[in-house]
């Protein structure tokens, strides 16, 4: 049988030295009075960052999602027009970016629209709209690629595909 991590057979349970608990590549279940910390990974220590963006003309400064900001990301977007833009932050795998907006729509735009794809669509300068009133959660999938789907009220759809 192979071994992974220290001599450690896949699919193991075991304790180290230090009393802490391995899963090697097995699914943890807890019940409602245990507790989890992620000591690695994409949520390794990660608490949602939360904060404010104000679309721009041009997607900049701040209409920017900054990068390394955090595996999970909520932000409130306001624009004075839907034809302002909000740039999201290089791709990182299993990033997620939670924005919501409210009055006025916005064009959402990756941060380099020729090569990083929002649901299919890349391209010279390409955007996806985002309407008023709608909760956007894109999902980054691949270095060069962002999933993202929108929530109004109860009913759930897919971002247009940047263009």
């Amino acid at each position: 049988m192979a071994t992974t991590e220290a001599g450690h057979h896949p699919n193991r349970v075991y304790t180290d030295h230090d009393g802490n608990l391995h899963l090697n590549g097995s699914t943890l279940y807890l019940d409602e009075t245990a507790t989890a910390t992620i000591a690695s990974g994409v949520l390794a220590g990660q608490s949602p960052n939360t904060g404010s963006l104000t679309a721009t003309a041009d997607g900049t400064g701040t209409g920017t999602i900054a990068d390394d900001g955090g595996a999970i990301q909520f932000f409130s977007v306001t624009a004075s027009n839907a034809n302002h833009i909000v740039t999201l932050p290089t791709p990182v795998v299993g990033s997620i970016i939670i924005l919501y907006v409210g009055s006025n729509g916005f064009e959402l735009r990756s941060s380099a629209p020729a090569t990083i794809a929002i649901n299919g669509g890349s391209g010279s300068g390409v955007e996806s709209a985002i309407a008023a009133n709608q909760m956007a959660v894109l999902i980054c999938t691949t270095a060069t690629t962002w999933h993202g789907f929108e929530i109004t009220g109860a009913t759930l759809t897919a971002i247009e595909a940047a263009a």
